[in-house]
């Protein structure tokens, strides 16, 4: 049979799952102290992208001001060529139909 009595080997078994034991904990501390400075990253990097999201709103706000202002001066020149437009044509039936 063996050598060695029950007590001495259920005492090397106990030894063995302590010694589990103790790095199963050690590991568990380590993942604690991942997941911490995770949750720190996210949350740090939730603040950066509400910060630049908040920068995008006001880019679109200051090309929604840009766009208006095109438009009025569009309509401007446009109100402008055709007033020229048609005082040119103006003056030119008044010099043909003018006996």
């Amino acid at each position: 049979m063996h050598a060695h009595p029950l007590e001495a080997r259920i005492a090397h078994v106990e030894g063995a799952f302590n010694q589990v034991n103790e790095r199963l904990g050690s590991m568990e501390r380590r993942l604690d102290s991942i997941d911490g400075r995770l949750n720190h990253v996210d949350a740090h990097a939730e603040a950066r992208f509400n910060h630049v999201d908040s920068r995008f709103s006001q880019i679109d706000s200051r090309f929604s001001q840009i766009d208006r202002r095109f438009n009025w001066l569009t309509g401007m020149v446009i109100s402008a060529w055709v007033t020229m437009i048609a005082t040119q044509i103006g003056t030119t039936l008044t010099i043909l139909f003018h006996r």
